[in-house]
C-alpha cells in the first residue's frame, strides 16, 4: 500500500556549502512527483535524505507516521538506481528473491512479478544474457518485489537509448495503476518528467533551491499520444523556461 510522504523543512549543509535549502512538500499516497534540475542542484541529495542514506542539517522526513529511519528499518522503501544493481552471478528470478530475503517480505510472487514485467522465459538468465531494458526491468522487478510503501527512482533510465527509454516508461507507468507506489523520480529529462509525473519540482541553478512546482493534471497511465497533447507542450515548455530563465544547460 502506498504511503504519504511528508519533507518538513528538510535541509542538508555540507561545511559552508548548501547542497539542499530547506523545502517543504507534501506528497500524497500513490502521487508521482519528480525532482528536475541540472546537476549538483539537489535533486538527489532530497531523493537520499528521502531514503535515509544522509541526514538532514534541518528538518525531518516522515513516510506515514514514520520517521525516514523508521520506514527504511521496516522495509516501506524501494530505491531504484541509474545503473542496473543486479548480481551478475545469480538469475534475474534470484535477484528478485533476494530483495525479498533481505527485506524479510515476500510482498509479490517473484515468477509472477518478472512475467507481468515482460519477462516470462527470461527468469532464469543472468545479467550478461539480459538486454539493458531486461535489466532495468530486473532492478525495478527487485525495488518492488516486497511492495514497498514508496519508491526512490535515482536516474533509472538513463543508460538506455532514447526509444527504449520511452518504452520503459511507458510501460512502467502501466505497471504503477497495477501496484500503485508513491513515487520520487529524479531525472534530467523534462519530457520524460512531464509524461510520468503528477508534479515536478524545478529546482535552479542555486544549490538546493526549487525554483517551482509544476502539476500535470492529467490522469495515469498516460498513452504515448499525450506527447503530441498541446497540455503537454505547454507543460513542458513551461518547465525549459524555468531552466532557461535561470540561465541552466540540463546536463
Amino acid at each position: 500500500m502506498a504511503a504519504p510522504v511528508s519533507i518538513r523543512g528538510v535541509s542538508r549543509q555540507f561545511g559552508e556549502t548548501w547542497a539542499l535549502r530547506p523545502t517543504d512538500l507534501e506528497i500524497k499516497a500513490g502521487e508521482f512527483v519528480a525532482l528536475v534540475g541540472p546537476s549538483g542542484c539537489g535533486k538527489t541529495t532530497l531523493l537520499r535524505l528521502v531514503a535515509d542514506l544522509v541526514a538532514p542539517t534541518s528538518g525531518e522526513v516522515r513516510i506515514g507516521n514514520d520517521t525516514a529511519a523508521e520506514a527504511r528499518r521496516k522495509r516501506l522503501l524501494g530505491l531504484v538506481s541509474q545503473r542496473p544493481a543486479v548480481l551478475p552471478w545469480k538469475r534475474a528470478i534470484d535477484d528478485v528473491r533476494f530483495t525479498q530475503k533481505i527485506a524479510g517480505k515476500v510482498g509479490f510472487d517473484p515468477a509472477k512479478v518478472l512475467r507481468d514485467f515482460g519477462l516470462e522465459g527470461h527468469e532464469g538468465k543472468r545479467a550478461r544474457q539480459l538486454s539493458g531494458g531486461m535489466l532495468q526491468r530486473v532492478n525495478i522487478a527487485s525495488a518492488m518485489a516486497h511492495d514497498p510503501a514508496v519508491l526512490l527512482m535515482d536516474e533509472p533510465f538513463s543508460a538506455l537509448d532514447e526509444m527504449k527509454r520511452e518504452e520503459i516508461g511507458e510501460w512502467f507507468d502501466r505497471e504503477l495503476a497495477l501496484r500503485p507506489k508513491t513515487v520520487l523520480f529524479v531525472t534530467h529529462h523534462i519530457d520524460e518528467a512531464v509524461m510520468l509525473a503528477d508534479r515536478l519540482l524545478v529546482f535552479s541553478a542555486s544549490p538546493g533551491v526549487v525554483a517551482e512546482i509544476v502539476s500535470v493534471d492529467v490522469p495515469r497511465p498516460r498513452d504515448p499520444s499525450f506527447r503530441q497533447d498541446p497540455r503537454f507542450v505547454a507543460i513542458a515548455a513551461h518547465v525549459r523556461g524555468l531552466l532557461m530563465h535561470k540561465a541552466v544547460a540540463l546536463s
